[in-house]
């Protein structure tokens, strides 16, 4: 069930964005790092939406299915707890919409990778698989993701291969009452 905050004042320089959160984890797991987003996100005074999407849903704009688009998160796992049973462990993506200026995304993106992985410097793989990235409309930033890859806390950088068009389009039709709300 999506989440929303009322907006207060939306400078121009505001734009929407939609950060993601991709795990792979139980639903225990999804539900505290659920919380603990709306818990940050409510401390922010920028309008957004909250919602996840479950196993066997797309990614957004795109639609690649998110066990491709995350498939590097079980197989971390199952290297990470040979011969372990991962139980109800699952692909989920957490879509946060966001209605901010650029600095203000960059920044609650990164605090946002801290809830599935509070200390970046940690010597052990991280206990919930994670990945980041955002999406952004044509004419604004790069879109890029980064990774929790385990013990050494390495981070990867890269475009989704997204059309801008489609992003503004998607972006639009997913969180444009952020603006009007």
């Amino acid at each position: 069930m999506p989440s929303e905050t009322p907006p207060e004042t939306h400078p121009a320089a505001s734009h929407l964005y939609e950060i993601q959160l991709g795990v792979y984890a139980t639903p225990d797991d999804v539900q505290r790092l659920v919380e603990a987003c709306t818990r940050l996100l409510d401390d922010r005074a920028w309008p957004y939406r909250l919602s996840v999407a479950g196993p066997g849903q797309s990614t957004a704009p795109g639609g690649m299915p998110l066990a491709e688009f995350y498939d590097a998160l079980p197989r971390q796992w199952r290297i990470e707890h040979r011969g372990a049973d991962p139980g109800a462990r699952q692909l989920h993506e957490i879509r946060v919409g966001l209605l901010a200026p650029e600095e203000e995304r960059d920044d609650l993106r990164a605090e946002l990778t801290r809830v599935a992985c509070p200390d970046p410097e940690h010597s052990s793989p991280c206990p919930v698989p994670w990945s980041a990235g955002y999406t952004e409309a044509a004419g604004q930033s790069e879109n890029a993701t980064e990774a929790g890859a385990g013990a050494d806390g390495e981070e990867r950088d890269g475009e989704d291969g997204v059309d801008g068009d489609e992003s503004g389009a998607y972006l639009e039709q997913q969180y444009g009452q952020l603006r009007r709300s």
